[in-house]
Parts: C-alpha cells; sequence; structure tokens
C-alpha cells in the first residue's frame, strides 16, 4: 500500500504526506485530548526521571546505606529498566505538545519519526520487562532459586536488544514512511498493518496472556506450598516465614503487570478492531483517553515503586550496619531485624553453596545468629531426592566459612 503515499501537501513552504498520514489542521477536540495526553506525559518524564536518578544515585553510594550493594538485587534493576521503558514511551508522547503548538501533524520530520520511535521501542520494552518482572518472580517463588548475575545482566541487554530490534526492523524496510501521523501521534502508518501486527501487536497480547497464566500458576503453587505447611504440624516455623516473605514478594511485583493489562489493553484493543475493519479509525476522543492511559503507565509505576520501596527493602536486603545508618534506611531494613542469609547443603562431605536470601533472624541462647528462614528448604524442594541424604543449614552470610568448617566437621562425625 506505499503506492498510497504522496508528498505533495504543502505547510508553511514545506511537502508533507497527504492525509490521512498528515494533517494540516488540529480538530479542537482533538487538540484538547493532545494537551492532556502531553500533560500526562509529561507527569511521567518528571517522575521517572527523578526515580531514575534516585535509584541511581544510591547504586553509585550503596555504601552510605546499605550493608551489601544494592546493584545486586534483582528486584531493584528489573524495576529500574522498566522505568526506562516508561521514560522512553513518555517522551514520545511529551511531543504531542509540538504538534499542538503547530496545530498539525505532519509527516515525514525529524519530530514524527522522533515520536514514533520513542513510543514504538518504549512500549515494546516496557512490555518486555513486565514480562521479565513476572518471570524472575516464578523462578524465585515457585522453582525457589537465583539467577546468577552474568545471566541476568545477559537477559536485560538482550531485553533491549529485542526491543530495538523490532522497532527498528520496520525502519529499515520502509525508511522515512514507517512512522506517520496515527490518530492523535505519529506511529506506524496504516499502510504497514502487517508490520504492526508482527512487530508489536501480537507481542504485547502475548505478554499480557502470559502474565495472567505466570501469575495464576505462580499463586497456585505458592498457595499448595502454604497449605502443605499448615498441614504438617512438624514442619519447622522458618518455612512458614519463608513463604511469607515470598508472598509478600509477590504480591508487591505482582503490581506492575496489572498496571501494564490495565493501562495498554484499552489502546491495544482499539487498534485491533481498526485491523479487523479494514483500517476504519477509532475516535478522536477514544484516541487519546487510550493514549492518556498509555502515557500514564510512567508515573503510576513510579509510585507504585515509591510506595512499596521499603516493604520491597524489607525482605530483599540484608539489615543496615548501625555504622553505615544515615536516616530513613535504619527503620526499613533495621527495624524488623533483617538480615542477609545464605542456605548451603552439605553432601557427602561437600558443602555446597545453594541460595541466598534476605531474611528475619533468630539468636540461640549462646547470642549466635541462625536464620528463621532459607530461600532452600523443603517449601521449595518438596521432597529430598531419594538415596542422596543431605544436610541443610541457613547461616549469617558474614559467619558464612565458620559455619562451613563445623558443618563439614559434624558431617564426618555422622
Amino acid at each position: 500500500m506505499a503506492e498510497e503515499y504522496s508528498q505533495t501537501m504543502n505547510w508553511q513552504g514545506h511537502l508533507y504526506f497527504e492525509p490521512p498520514y498528515s494533517i494540516a489542521s488540529l480538530a479542537p477536540s482533538l487538540r484538547n485530548g493532545m494537551i492532556v495526553i502531553g500533560s500526562l506525559a509529561l507527569l511521567s518524564v518528571l517522575s521517572t526521571l527523578s526515580l531514575i536518578c534516585f535509584i541511581s544515585h544510591r547504586f553509585i553510594n550503596w555504601r552510605n546505606h546499605y550493608s551489601s550493594n544494592i546493584c545486586l538485587n534483582q528486584y531493584v534493576v528489573l524495576v529500574l529498566n522498566l522505568l526506562l521503558a516508561d521514560l522512553q514511551q513518555s517522551l514520545g508522547f511529551m511531543l504531542s505538545f509540538h504538534w499542538v503548538k503547530r496545530n498539525a501533524i505532519l509527516a515525514p520530520s525529524h519530530a514524527c519519526f522522533s515520536q514514533g520511535w520513542l513510543i514504538h521501542s518504549g512500549d515494546v520494552s516496557s512490555g518486555f520487562f513486565v514480562f521479565a518482572i513476572a518471570l524472575h518472580t516464578f523462578y524465585t517463588a515457585v522453582v525457589g532459586k537465583r539467577i546468577g548475575s552474568k545471566a541476568f545482566a545477559v537477559a536485560i541487554v538482550c531485553v533491549w536488544a529485542a526491543a530495538y530490534f523490532l522497532t527498528g526492523l520496520g525502519v529499515g524496510i520502509h525508511g522515512n514512511q514507517y512512522f506517520v501521523r496515527a490518530g492523535a501521534w505519529c506511529w506506524v502508518s496504516s499502510a504497514f498493518e502487517p508490520d504492526r501486527l508482527g512487530l508489536h501487536y501480537i507481542w504485547v497480547f502475548l505478554i499480557e496472556f502470559g502474565l495472567v497464566v505466570i501469575y495464576a500458576v505462580t499463586f497456585y503453587k505458592l498457595r499448595q506450598k502454604t497449605r502443605r505447611i499448615f498441614d504438617d504440624p512438624d514442619a519447622p516455623s522458618r518455612n512458614m516465614n519463608t513463604i511469607n516473605a515470598v508472598n509478600r514478594i509477590t504480591q508487591l511485583m505482582t503490581l506492575y503487570p496489572i498496571v501494564y493489562i490495565c493501562l495498554t489493553l484499552p489502546l491495544s484493543a482499539g487498534r485491533m478492531w481498526s485491523m479487523s475493519h479494514g483500517g476504519a479509525s477509532t475516535s478522536p476522543t477514544f484516541s487519546c483517553i487510550a493514549g492518556a492511559m498509555m502515557t500514564s503507565c510512567g508515573w503510576i509505576d513510579s509510585l507504585l515503586y515509591t510506595l512499596t520501596r521499603r516493604r520491597l527493602l524489607r525482605d530483599t536486603m540484608p539489615k543496615t550496619n548501625s555504622s553505615r545508618s544515615n536516616g530513613g534506611d535504619v527503620s526499613e531494613l533495621g527495624e524488623r531485624n533483617i538480615t542477609h542469609t545464605r542456605s548451603v547443603t552439605v553432601q557427602k562431605g561437600q558443602l555446597k553453596d545453594v541460595f541466598s536470601m534476605t531474611s528475619p533472624c533468630e539468636y540461640d541462647h549462646n547470642g549466635s545468629v541462625s536464620s528463621a528462614t532459607g530461600s532452600e528448604d523443603p517449601i521449595f524442594d518438596g521432597i529430598y531426592p531419594a538415596g542422596k541424604p543431605e544436610t541443610k543449614i541457613t547461616v549469617n552470610v558474614d559467619q558464612v566459612e565458620l559455619k562451613k568448617d563445623k558443618a563439614l566437621d559434624a558431617n564426618t562425625q555422622h
């Protein structure tokens, strides 16, 4: 359908594509709707940028606030990348002010290309990171393991690479005809519906469907484990503490997918309706409402992290050393006696490091610390493998070396 393009519309001495790929004058209702979109986009840009700067500052100066490197907290890193994706999308929608000032939406132009690129890449990457949060939560809560740092870093890079590949592929094929006016902003041209479907819609709907499935399975499995503990009168209390901590983290990380689905589904559904009706356009009012919801992902995600940050860090970060504490983080990491623990497994005289997790700790009569929760225990494993007897202990990470020696001696005596 590229033959429909005709760059003959003259606007202030420059030639642009004819309608519907450009529009020389905005209707009052469309103009007002674009002002709302731009205002919410500006709110998202300010909130996400502020939170990104705050988290980055804590990453750089973590020694002043935490007893371990917060850069290794995978939950916080995932949220940070989600905020970066939201920032891109919001910057794209904020260009609505440019069109309002000109009282036109013009393509091809640098502003139109920039808006199309930012919205497309931001939407796809935010969806990918929401899905990554869901997979990470499932792997941690249900499988009961932690993703290695190198694998985690590679996964982050791959997510960004995939988002930019899906965005750049259409540009590489169609050039400056790819991003043109599409309703109240610039996006993929209606002349390339297969590209819209293959490079955007299908991924959004797969993510939304996958989120529902993943979290349904996650909560079902956690409910099974909780019931198993209640039904076992001999189950240690530390197992219940573990499942409670995992449940809290899972509930917190579920909020981001809920926000993504609620705010992106109207626009995606409207675009799919347009495709199924031969490219018919949705009303300007619907487009503006859907766009306003979509660009609100940034400020709502920022608000969610701000409101849940203390609770998340209580369950995923070590206790703050009193000599390093300076203000607010003392209460968030110290008031509940949170410490970083490590579960280790002794098998055939060899001690293996299994998994690290933050947990409430208990003190025995000698004053030594023993974990009340371990991340690798029967609540995650179910039954120990037959024929492979093992001893599991959970220790304070600062006392790992001492406990390892004692565990090996004890295992030898047995």
